[in-house]
């Protein structure tokens, strides 16, 4: 009777075991579930940081995270998974903001060096023909700049040559000083670090102190340079981090199967195990309440009895795997918030190159490429709705002689105070940007002809009260605006040359002057 109920309460601990290790099995499901949640989570906003950089990796990505939303089995996805890795694998382009500042460098260079006097017909035809081209891809890019590399060596031989046949002093003048500040512009519309950015602002304090129009081609070609040589070095970094992002995700996707099937044959073990302990248990119950001598029965209660020691034994392994399956998913844990916190800074990275890209490194406000963005989308708002849109250009009087009498950092000081009190002096639904070197573009939406007039006579009387000092003197400066607004068949290109026109007969006047053309 004894050994009755010893058999009876090794069974209760044993069912008591069992109870307790299918509570552990459904916790592992559940932590396997929000794993598998977490990682749909990760896939899903790794589509949406790698938006733009291909095509076809941008499609596939898309139907994913579709389905992902879907909350489809993951299993199922798992050959598409596989198609993202092989494509990610192939990518070779890098962000397309980069690109986009290559083509529109291109563009711009093309325009300055089509600004030369005295170059051959055919030579700007070449220039014509290249800037109308547009590159479809990086190759596409690099071919173009490396085409222009090759006309600026035309252009600078050829002005060489000029200058030996003819006069030292041929090249204009004036057009050299407007050559000069374009490259300024440019160079204050790229945002390079290490050591590309110190070769840049080398290269602007060298304009700045004036150079030889020789000197001037080559940092222009300097520049094309810097430019490829940071565009090359974007785009490693953005194929190493893909590459690294696709090994990783690989061995997830690899690491998650293995603990799904890991989990699945637990589960069949376990329900195997349930089955066998069950029949064991009734044939104890039976036994029991059948048979009346004891002594009888204890061959077969001890065949029982190792059945269930077995039972027990393979329990020890099923919670040895268990526990081995709970540090695997730990770890696919970990590595999935690692991978999430990366993409988020590759993503922040990105939307910070991107604003850069949009702003003058001088004076903090928008730059020419932001403007020409801008200026688009509002005229096409005001062909659809028809309201008020002022442009207004503003030019600082006298800043060349500031540049000369006082230095140009007293310049660049002038320039950031300036535009801090033209922001300061604007609407939220206003528009600022650096036009060139002294001179500034507002966009004034929905305003009226009333509140318009006002707001640009603020801005001057704003900028006369600023209380500049340079060597122990007191400076006082003022700034004259050209205005204008759509009217008619207007377009963007109209608009700024009529507010060029409109600061030429400003200026022409005095300085302080504020004048309306139409």
């Amino acid at each position: 009777m004894n050994n009755i109920n010893t058999v009876a309460l090794e069974v209760s601990n044993l069912k008591l075991r069992l109870d307790q290790a299918q509570l552990s099995y459904r916790d592992a499901s559940l932590k396997s579930r929000r794993e598998i949640v977490i990682l749909k989570r990760l896939i899903s906003r790794l589509s949406i940081a790698c938006r733009g950089l291909d095509d076809e990796l941008d499609e596939k990505l898309t139907a994913l995270r579709h389905d992902l939303e879907q909350h489809k089995d993951i299993s199922a996805l798992i050959p598409r998974l596989a198609v993202v890795e092989r494509l990610v694998t192939r990518l070779a382009n890098f962000a397309e903001k980069e690109h986009q500042q290559l083509n529109q460098q291109v563009h711009q260079s093309c325009e300055v060096l089509r600004r030369f006097h005295g170059l051959p017909a055919q030579l700007k035809r070449d220039l014509r023909n290249l800037q109308a081209q547009q590159g479809n891809s990086l190759a596409d890019s690099h071919k173009h700049a490396i085409r222009l590399m090759t006309l600026y060596d035309r252009a600078l031989k050829l002005v060489a040559l000029s200058n030996v046949e003819s006069n030292p002093a041929a090249i204009n003048h004036d057009l050299q000083l407007k050559l000069t500040s374009e490259l300024q512009n440019l160079i204050s519309e790229l945002d390079f670090d290490g050591d590309a950015g110190d070769k840049l602002l080398s290269i602007r304090n060298q304009l700045l102190h004036g150079v030889e129009p020789s000197t001037l081609i080559e940092l222009s070609l300097s520049v094309l340079r810097l430019v490829l040589d940071g565009t090359h070095h974007e785009r490693r970094s953005s194929q190493q981090f893909l590459e690294q992002l696709n090994s990783d995700l690989a061995k997830l996707q690899r690491t998650t199967q293995q603990s799904a099937d890991q989990s699945n044959v637990i589960y069949d073990h376990r329900t195997e195990m349930t089955n066998e302990l069950a029949s064991l248990a009734g044939s104890i119950r039976t036994g029991l309440q059948e048979q009346r001598n004891l002594d009888n029965w204890r061959p077969e209660l001890t065949e029982l009895t190792k059945e269930l020691l077995v039972l027990a034994e393979r329990n020890k392994a099923l919670e040895k795997r268990e526990a081995e399956l709970l540090e695997q998913l730990n770890h696919n844990e970990s590595k999935i918030f690692s991978l999430y916190e990366q993409t988020q800074d590759y993503r922040q990275r990105l939307h910070d190159q991107e604003r850069r890209m949009f702003l003058d490194n001088l004076t903090s406000v928008y730059n020419r490429a932001a403007l020409n963005e801008r200026l688009e989308l509002e005229y096409r708002r005001w062909l659809r709705y028809q309201h008020p849109l002022c442009v207004a250009m503003i030019d600082i009087d006298g800043f060349k002689g500031i540049n000369e009498n006082f230095g140009h950092f007293a310049g660049d000081k002038v320039l950031k105070i300036i535009a801090r009190t033209l922001n300061k002096n604007l609407e939220d639904t206003d528009f600022i940007a650096r036009f060139g070197d002294d001179e500034f573009v507002l966009i004034l939406p929905d305003v009226t002809e009333e509140h318009r007039n006002k707001r640009l006579s603020n801005i001057r009387e704003a900028v006369t009260q600023l209380p500049f000092r340079f060597r122990d003197k007191n400076v006082t400066i003022s700034v004259s605006v050209g205005a204008t607004i759509f009217e008619g068949n207007d377009t963007p290109t109209d608009i700024i040359e009529r507010t060029e026109k409109a600061l030429f007969s400003a200026r022409s006047t005095g300085v302080n002057r504020l004048l309306w053309i139409s």
